[in-house]
């Protein structure tokens, strides 16, 4: 395995002492902003950045820092809209050192709500096909693990399922002992030249939909079950595609014990020919509070997979994955938090890569 050198230890300890020092003006800012009698306006995010060192030494992005900005506007009672962008700036080693910086927008519409049992979004949003971190949208700082499970992952980091699109988004929690939530949304899908593009006015946009259920039973508080499918129509090169995704997913917070499983599976039908390609991925999350004076650690253990059809005509660059990964969280404060994690995976060349990841988290 390699061993951190100097310059990037001393280059991460340096973003962990500017996150620190800046921390208490940054609550400042959030504080000024939370929405008041004269204000309806509030800008928050996170931020976190991440040194890993591989037995692979042609590793692409192991240093890594992200910002997560995001504006949200109470326009009446029942109206409300939000924007979010994602800047990230990656260090290949591959390149010889060459930072790439990306510039996503995330999220932007319009909402209205009446209640919690009915809300409708217009504008681009998630679909949700995967409950890891889309509709709910937990940030990097607030999961578990550095990194998310491979079926998780966006599409500027490699992702395989259609995690945006533009459209409409009905969504809402029932009353009763169940807790039965319930989504549905229509609109465009990302292109099949770039799953993570869903522009309205491209001529290859194609036309998706999602529908999801779940249930949150009072009697196992902590406990929720979901399921979704996603159906799309993709004009790829050389046939058009029909796609159809399903998921199944359980999630249990409750005290301080963390699981959190998925399993997800996505397929790809030639709509001129009988070939169908099928692409699968599940993932498991268990993690525990310790108690006392330790009650800040959080040990925990993920196993994550991912396979992708043999020829996948759509897929023809991702690479299957095989992980496990076992770390601790720190949390420093409730918006600052601090992450070591050793990860075993699957190499580019098939055999098995190690590493060894830090990441400082925050929130403001």
């Amino acid at each position: 395995m390699t061993i951190i050198c100097w310059r990037q230890v001393s280059s991460f300890l340096l973003w962990i002492v500017v996150v620190i020092a800046v921390t208490p003006p940054l609550r400042a800012q959030s504080g000024s902003a939370e929405p008041t009698a004269h204000s309806s306006i509030r800008v928050g995010g996170f931020a976190d950045a991440e040194l890993h060192t591989s037995s692979d030494n042609a590793r692409e992005g192991l240093d890594l820092a992200e910002l997560d900005l995001y504006s949200s506007a109470s326009l009446s009672q029942r109206w409300s809209a939000l924007a979010e962008v994602v800047a990230q700036r990656t260090i290949h080693k591959q390149t010889d050192g060459e930072a790439v910086f990306e510039l996503n927008l995330e999220r932007l519409y319009a909402s209205y709500s009446p209640s919690d049992a009915f809300t409708l979004e217009l504008g681009q949003t998630h679909t949700g096909i995967i409950s890891w971190n889309e509709r709910e949208h937990r940030s990097r700082i607030l999961q578990t693990p550095i990194d998310v499970p491979a079926i998780a992952r966006r599409p500027q980091d490699d992702g395989v399922w259609p995690l945006r699109f533009i459209g409409g988004w009905m969504s809402g929690r029932l009353p009763g002992s169940l807790s039965l939530g319930y989504g549905a949304g229509v609109g465009v899908g990302p292109e099949e030249s770039a799953r993570e593009e869903a522009a309205p006015l491209n001529r290859g946009r194609t036309p998706a939909g999602l529908l999801s259920l779940s249930i949150a039973p009072d009697a196992l508080g902590g406990l929720e079950l979901a399921i979704a499918a996603y159906a799309q129509h993709i004009p790829a090169q050389p046939a058009a595609l029909r796609e159809r995704d399903i998921t199944l997913s359980l999630n249990y917070v409750g005290r301080g014990t963390e699981v959190r499983a998925e399993w997800a599976r996505m397929t790809h039908e030639v709509i001129s020919t009988p070939t169908v390609y099928r692409n699968t991925g599940y993932y498991l999350l268990v993690s525990k509070r310790l108690a006392g004076r330790a009650a800040r650690a959080r040990p925990y253990f993920l196993l994550d997979r991912l396979q992708i059809a043999q020829g996948e005509v759509l897929l023809q660059n991702v690479q299957p994955e095989s992980a496990w990964a076992t770390g601790i969280r720190y949390d420093l404060s409730p918006h600052l938090s601090m992450k070591g994690e050793y990860r075993s995976q699957r190499a580019a060349d098939g055999g098995r890569e190690d590493l060894l990841g830090l990441q400082v988290g925050l929130s403001f």
